[in-house]
């Protein structure tokens, strides 16, 4: 039985890896054997490509907003002003209560970031983004070395605001995983740190666990679906013409104990459409909660390793222009 579980995350620390739905579903897997041990694992993602996934998760978000649909300005509802190009392109957040209406009446409820925060009574910036100086250390000696040896280098940190909170939407197989085991996996990554730089401190979050609001209404006689994460729609049956959608090219790592392993921590690239696409399926069932696919054969280091192609998805309808 696949159940929508809504967690908040609240961040506690800057982050080096921006909380995705793919990279933190693969976070969980890592953490899942540990947690509760490899063959556990192994039996969950049994069938995953054959779209029998235990977990799908959305990327996390303002809490009670959506991200801006990958749709041309005037299939929201936007004038067709190139003097107001500028201002509408920054209205970038919409609150969960437009999913009640068509998606050309959005431009009404649109929001900049600031206006965004603004309505949570907050002041700032949603992430505030910071390069942090690094250096490349000799193994062998535990120096930075010298001259050609001397190779200092920056990444980018991210720092949400420190009273945002985030919704993290799962689908849920809780006949295979339970709400409990999730929560504590979603813990441990949690209290450990997500995505790199991890162990320097940093992708630390606490998890509330949240019951799915029934204040949420949806659009009668829907025809797409919005996309909560970035997913792979590939060879699936679609109006091809009716689908609008940004392009994702994820370059993936092993994490954990794979970095150790003969073969390289680097994945093949996938091709993705980015979180906050418009898909509309040749046969809609208002019932389904996640889009997509589970991908495989993207690992030369672990054979059987899988990436998160599903998306949690939202009916929404698309009218024509």
């Amino acid at each position: 039985m696949v159940s929508r579980v809504v967690f908040t995350l609240t961040p506690k620390t800057a982050f080096a890896t921006p909380l995705a739905g793919d990279t933190l579903f693969g976070q969980c897997c890592w953490a899942i054997r540990h947690l509760l041990g490899e063959e556990k694992l192994t039996s969950l993602l049994k069938g995953y490509t054959e779209n029998r996934p235990f977990m799908v998760l959305s990327d996390a978000l303002p809490k009670g907003y959506l991200p801006r649909p990958a749709l041309p300005g005037e299939l929201l509802g936007f004038e067709q002003d190139a003097k107001k190009r500028k201002i509408q392109k920054a209205k970038k957040w919409f609150p969960e209560s437009v999913l009640a209406a068509p998606l050309n009446q959005w431009a009404e409820a649109a929001l900049t970031e600031r206006e965004m925060l603004e309505k949570q009574n907050l002041k700032g910036r949603y992430i505030l983004t910071q390069a942090q100086d690094h250096n490349s250390l000799n193994r062998k000696t535990g120096t930075t070395g010298s001259e050609q040896g001397f190779a200092p280098f920056q990444r980018q940190t991210y720092w949400y605001h420190p009273d945002i909170q985030l919704s993290l939407i799962a689908e849920l197989d809780t006949n295979r995983l339970t709400v409990a085991e999730l929560t504590e996996t979603l813990n441990w990554i949690g209290f450990n740190g997500y995505g790199k730089e991890a162990s320097c401190g940093l992708g630390k979050f606490e998890v509330t666990v949240h019951p799915v609001s029934t204040e949420v209404k949806f659009v009668a006689n829907p025809n797409a679906w919005l996309t909560l994460a970035a997913c792979a729609p590939q060879n699936l049956s679609w109006h091809s013409a009716r689908c609008h959608y940004q392009i994702l090219t994820r370059f993936g790592r092993h994490g954990d104990s794979a970095v150790h392993q003969k073969g390289g921590v680097f994945k093949n690239p996938v091709l993705m459409a980015a979180t906050g696409a418009v898909l509309s399926p040749k046969e809609m069932d208002p019932m389904q909660c996640f889009t997509g696919q589970g991908i495989t054969g993207v690992s030369k280091t672990i054979q059987t390793t899988v990436h998160q192609g599903y998306a949690p998805v939202y009916p929404v309808r698309l009218e024509a222009k």
